[in-house]
């Protein structure tokens, strides 16, 4: 994902998906990366959505278009077998589950994470969020990933440095082009 900040390029998202946990999730989230069914439906891409930050500077969510690329036959999607197959317990006095690809909330200092929400608003539709659970404060990392399946991972300092350059813009964070896979 190419993004900006005020009409100024602001570098590159890349993630490593993991569509062997959650297949369907992992497809919607690539087909309205590429914008493949756009001209169906010009919601069906995060072309020009933006991103706002969550839980201080630690989480970015973009809500997308509020659109998936199953049909509005289907409503909200979920694959409830591949989250009975992947459920994670989060450690601490706090508790909770999340889904998806292990995170170790302990040891992986720089674990930058790709999450949908299972639950609450954007649910089963274009709504994603970049969790930098490495650099969040003890308290909080079992928060960040409560009631979220994770599919991907960012993995290249250009993306953490991308993210860096979000936490202190003063403007929101724009995505520009989002086509390659």
């Amino acid at each position: 994902m190419d993004l900006e900040i005020e009409g100024q390029p602001a570098g590159r998202l890349t993630f490593n998906l993991r569509p062997d946990l959650c297949p369907k999730t992992v497809a919607n989230f690539l087909a309205l990366c590429t914008g493949v069914n756009a001209g169906v439906d010009p919601k069906l891409t995060y072309a020009g959505c933006a991103f706002e930050p969550y839980s201080g500077k630690y989480t970015y969510v973009c809500k997308g278009n509020g659109k998936h690329v199953y049909g509005a036959s289907v409503g909200k999607f979920v694959e409830r077998d591949a989250m009975s197959a992947t459920r994670n317990g989060t450690p601490g006095a706090g508790g909770g589950v999340y889904y998806g690809e292990p995170v170790d909330l302990s040891e992986d200092e720089r674990s930058v994470v790709l999450v949908v929400p299972i639950s609450g608003p954007g649910f089963g539709s274009s709504r994603f969020a970049v969790v930098r659970v490495g650099e969040s404060p003890g308290s909080l990392k079992q928060r960040l990933l409560t009631n979220t399946m994770v599919i991907g991972r960012c993995v290249d300092e250009a993306s953490r440095e991308t993210l860096r350059l979000m936490t202190v813009a003063d403007g929101r964070a724009k995505i520009v082009d989002c086509g390659e896979c």
